[in-house]
């Protein structure tokens, strides 16, 4: 902690404004993102209490609770939960995924040879139960089917008022029944809610998860069917099975589909920018490099600037026809005071196969030094002109230290 004080400390007055501008723009991202990403997935099928969409069974699960039932999730193998099962366990089976059949449908044997209960909603959940099976019968546009109570077991109604309003889904009609069978409701002349006895246990099975899923316990009195079916609330221990329903879930789990992991993303970002940008500043500090103003580059950008704000071109000509007048005394010994024509005349006596155009050059270049105005172009394209002439003279001849200085 101490060191995140010093970091903090050491930032200067604009990084510590840029920080906070960058954080109040994460937030601002966060909210955002909240708001408007779209919502979980409401059409997962699988009746989970975990689940919160349509055919979840999260209300159900909280409302066992709020009714004071003792009741917990169970996420471990269910052969765990039999050696432990005794005449106060109910075990509660949504549509479970069945990947052993045989070991499952074993432990549940054992759950009921010890006197438990085992509520098995959903065709598929049948296959688990011992020596039972059933065949899907679907309703035409998955049509609700208001099940007809055909008869109320006695043991099965405990301190709860029977109900006559039971609304099912696409339900499974129970097949194949024996004499302990005991049909508690219909659907179009099929067993849809059957009761039976194994062993000291006892087990219910609904066609449909529907009057337990979040989207069906508030039709008709399916909530009247939920409590029927677990019992009493007093002395009974409820366990929700999810270790048939996948992987069982996390506290990260919880995030999936929210942005939580978005935001997670967001601060280790953050901080990774925040690590670095520490450890720069924590580190041996450089001054920016200075170019220096004696530099060839700088001095001639300063000096072409000059010229230009004075409108001094014609002392940018007088300054390259010095120095070309001043090679002429080195190379051919011809001294300055000698006019241009004179001199481009000695050039050319001594080079015959010189360029022409010299003498005018040179005369042009000494009107301007004299003093005479001439354009910022004219006086560009001249100063080439005197450094092309100078190239192609001085390339060729050496310098005749014998004759320098003097006049011709």
């Amino acid at each position: 902690m101490n060191w995140l004080v010093r970091g903090w400390s050491s930032l200067e007055r604009r990084d510590r404004r840029l920080l906070w501008a960058c954080l109040a723009l994460a937030v601002c991202m966060v909210v955002v993102i909240a708001v408007f990403a779209p919502t979980q997935a409401k059409d997962d099928p699988t009746p989970s209490s975990y689940g919160a969409g349509n055919h979840g069974a999260k209300a159900a699960y909280l409302t066992l609770q709020k009714l004071g039932y003792a009741v917990q999730r169970w996420t471990d193998p269910l052969n765990q939960l039999a050696e432990r099962a005794d005449g106060h366990t109910t075990l509660i089976l949504a549509n479970p995924f069945i990947a052993d059949p045989e070991e499952e449908r074993k432990a549940i044997a054992t759950i009921l040879q010890r006197g438990g209960r085992v509520l098995a909603a959903g065709g598929a959940s049948a296959s688990l139960l011992p020596h039972r099976s059933t065949a899907p019968f679907m309703l035409q546009g998955n049509a609700e089917c208001k099940a007809v109570p055909i008869g109320f077991d006695p043991e099965t109604a405990d301190s709860v008022t029977p109900v006559e309003d039971v609304r099912m889904g696409e339900w499974a009609s129970w097949q194949d029944s024996q004499p302990v069978d005991r049909a508690q409701y219909e659907c179009e002349h099929h067993p849809v809610v059957v009761t039976f006895r194994e062993g000291k246990g006892k087990a219910i099975w609904w066609g449909d998860t529907l009057p337990l899923e979040n989207r069906g316990i508030v039709l008709g009195d399916n909530l009247g069917l939920l409590l029927r079916s677990v019992g009493p609330a007093t002395g009974n221990k409820i366990y929700w099975d999810e270790s048939l329903h996948g992987e069982a879930p996390s506290v990260w789990s919880y995030a999936k589909g929210t942005p939580v992991q978005l935001a997670l993303l967001q601060v280790v970002v953050a901080a990774a920018l925040l690590f670095f940008s520490y450890g720069r500043r924590s580190g041996p500090l450089r001054g920016d490099p200075v170019n220096s103003r004696a530099s060839p580059v700088e001095f001639a950008r300063s000096l072409g600037g000059l010229f230009h704000k004075a409108h001094a071109s014609n002392a940018a000509v007088a300054i390259a026809y010095q120095d070309f007048r001043r090679e002429l005394q080195v190379h051919f010994g011809i001294a300055p005071t000698v006019g241009a024509a004179e001199a481009a005349a000695a050039v050319q006596r001594r080079s015959p196969d010189i360029d022409k155009t010299l003498v005018a050059n040179m005369e042009l270049a000494e009107n301007a030094a004299a003093g005479d105005s001439i354009a910022e172009g004219k006086a560009i394209t001249l100063v080439q002109a005197l450094e092309d002439d100078a190239r192609r003279l001085f390339a060729v001849y050496r310098p005749n230290a014998g004759r320098e200085g003097n006049a011709i």
